[in-house]
């Protein structure tokens, strides 16, 4: 049986959200003014609807993104040559406290397994190496490196593309119900009695992107204009986690349904 949709929170930035992370109650978003070449990065807690800390950027103002966040930690990346995705500097930063904790200069990056970061020096990229990602101690060499758990137990939508069958379906569905027109792709969720779908559409001004709800009887319980205008199709529009729905609308307004 399907719930009602709850408008829990919503929240204006400054600039563009580049990407929204989740790790366990918390989201980690990500906003980048293309004008000023700034990022900023915020954190909110689903479960007080509450930012914990809002837009805060650091000495790289552009070429810097999250590698990792987990429960405490944010490990950022920062570029160090732009001809080279691969050369970077990397550090370790606390989100309580709001400060770094450690950093390393000059790394490919591997990846995160079991609170261990592995990575190699630019200068010798086959002498891998780890350190403990809360202490930026290197880990000693006899640790066995397990899969870390994924807690952050959000779940995102399918992308059908026009080739697939249910693409189709799913494009008689929002003729005959919405009177809408699919166009290109759409993104597909199932969950707990309900079904959502990121729709794109066409206009002489251009791509329209709008998010329906229903339940799975086919009841309409949410329709929200994303986009309209758009150059192209758009995808990556929205997932769930820990019982809210969360998208972003018009690039700038981050939204959180609860249900």
């Amino acid at each position: 049986m399907s719930k009602q949709l709850q408008h829990d929170f919503s929240q204006d930035f400054t600039a563009d959200i580049w990407e929204v992370l989740s790790h366990g109650n918390q989201l980690l978003i990500t906003t980048r003014d293309s004008e000023k070449l700034t990022v900023s990065f915020s954190l909110f807690n689903l479960s007080t609807k509450s930012f914990l800390w809002k837009e805060i950027s650091f000495e790289e103002s552009w070429w810097i993104s999250v590698y990792h966040f987990t429960e405490g930690v944010i490990i950022f990346q920062t570029y160090d040559d732009t001809q080279n995705i691969e050369a970077r500097s990397v550090f370790g930063f606390d989100t309580v406290s709001l400060e770094a904790i450690w950093s390393v200069d000059q790394v490919k990056l591997f990846n995160v397994t079991s609170g261990l970061l592995t990575m190699a020096s630019m200068d010798d990229p086959e002498a891998q190496f780890r350190i403990d990602i809360r202490s930026g101690l290197e880990a000693d060499e006899s640790e066995v490196s397990l899969p870390e758990p994924n807690t952050s137990q959000a779940t995102y939508p399918l992308h059908y593309e026009p080739e697939s069958p249910h693409f189709e379906t799913v494009s008689r569905f929002l003729k005959d119900r919405q009177d809408i027109v699919l166009e290109g792709s759409c993104d597909y969720l199932e969950w707990e009695g309900h079904f959502a779908v990121a729709a794109n559409s066409k206009e002489d001004t251009g791509y329209n992107l709008d998010l329906f709800v229903f339940s799975l009887s086919g009841d309409l319980l949410l329709h929200e204009p994303l986009e309209k205008g758009l150059k192209g199709l758009a995808t990556g529009t929205f997932f769930i986690v820990n019982q809210a729905l969360i998208f972003v609308k018009g690039k700038r307004n981050l939204v959180v349904y609860g249900f």
